[in-house]
């Protein structure tokens, strides 16, 4: 370093001038130090011109205080709304039928649900009806002289094993006497002494009622279920089908004996004719199915001892329990609505996260870029 970058160095640090030309030296200093610097003009225009243009934010990030405050008002509203569903849907209790003892019909009679077929349109009705503990005759179900189909299934408590046995060899006789017969006979008794009997008896459908009020005196009904299902209006639609191909190959037969019918048009009439004869065929075994199923009803009966068959204990709560278990069930529906929106909302979310990282990340780099230049 040369004699002069030391004395300007010593200048810069405060050290006194010696002579006149470091006066003036130290002089120009201190007016540097004073001055106030510009930039150029076209070093300015430079910069402006480099720098990103200004872009409007997505969305504006919300005060986390909000987030403390709108949390719970949420659950609080879930909350409220769960207990005015508990309070508007906990009305007086339907009073039930009494517990009833094997052979002893209590309080008239216990209750057990029995589904009918509407036979108009085939839907399915749950009715409640009243049994005896031991049925005198099966309520009396479906249309006459119309078509139907019938399912019934009964279930039947026994004391014990011998009362079983009896009792399923009793059915099998009820099945045959009625014109019908056992499909399947299952028979299980354990070593512990009680056991039951799955039986799938088929009986004509003019004898159920009869067949349905024999088998409940084998035992107490624990259950009772019959379901009807009206065939009438698929069984005409069948024979009109059936009459419409007749009619169509007796046409189809009755053109192909002309002898002046050209080749082409008599191939595309035994085409014709073979495939209605095919369809006759289907349509003849779909109405025999039908007839079938219309005349044969089927029983499902299960037998068992005390132990084996358990009757469903029915609990009675009052309004408040009523009201709390409403309002449990509509806050478990309410989990499950916000779950699934959850579910639906969360591509979209992942979505608009990376949208703003991206972003975020490109105006750091202009930055960046701008602090280079």
């Amino acid at each position: 370093m040369s004699a002069i970058d030391v004395r300007l160095e010593a200048l810069l640090a405060g050290d006194a001038p010696r002579d006149a030309d470091e006066a003036r030296r130290a002089a120009l200093l201190d007016e540097l130090r004073g001055a106030t610097l510009r930039a150029p003009d076209t070093l300015r225009a430079r910069v402006l011109a480099s720098a990103p243009a200004p872009r409007r934010a997505f969305v504006p990030r919300p005060s986390r205080r909000l987030v403390f405050v709108a949390v719970p008002a949420v659950l609080g509203l879930a909350i409220a709304a769960a207990l005015v569903h508990g309070l508007t849907g906990s009305g007086p209790q339907p009073v039930a039928g009494a517990p009833h003892t094997p052979g002893v019909a209590q309080g008239g009679a216990p209750s057990t649900f029995q589904t009918f077929t509407n036979a108009g349109s085939g839907g399915a009705v749950l009715a409640p009806t009243i049994d005896s503990a031991r049925a005198k005759a099966a309520p009396a179900v479906g249309t006459p002289g119309r078509l139907q189909h019938t399912d019934a299934s009964l279930q039947l408590r026994v004391p014990d094993s011998a009362h079983l046995a009896s009792a399923t060899s009793a059915a099998t006789r009820i099945a045959t006497s009625l014109g019908g017969y056992a499909q399947s006979v299952v028979y299980r008794t354990p070593q512990q002494g009680d056991g039951a009997a799955y039986l799938e008896l088929r009986v004509p459908a003019q004898n159920v009622q009869a067949a349905l009020a024999k088998l409940g005196a084998l035992g107490t009904i624990v259950s009772q279920e019959i379901s009807v299902q009206d065939l009438q209006h698929a069984l005409e639609v069948e024979s009109a089908q059936v009459a419409q191909l007749r009619r169509t190959i007796a046409a189809l037969e009755q053109a192909l004996r002309n002898p002046a019918l050209p080749d082409a048009q008599r191939v595309l009439l035994q085409i014709k004719l073979a495939e209605s004869k095919r369809a006759l065929d289907q349509r003849l075994n779909a109405r025999k199915g039908t007839i079938s199923a219309g005349t044969s009803a089927r029983i499902s009966l299960v037998i068992g001892t005390a132990k084996s068959i358990v009757v469903p204990v029915t609990h009675h709560r009052g309004r408040l329990g009523r009201m709390l278990h409403s309002a449990l069930g509509f806050l478990g529906l309410e989990a499950t609505v916000a779950l699934y929106a959850l579910i639906v909302i969360s591509p979209f979310a992942v979505l608009a996260a990376l949208a703003w990282f991206l972003a975020r990340l490109r105006r750091r780099r202009d930055e960046q870029r701008l602090l280079a230049a």
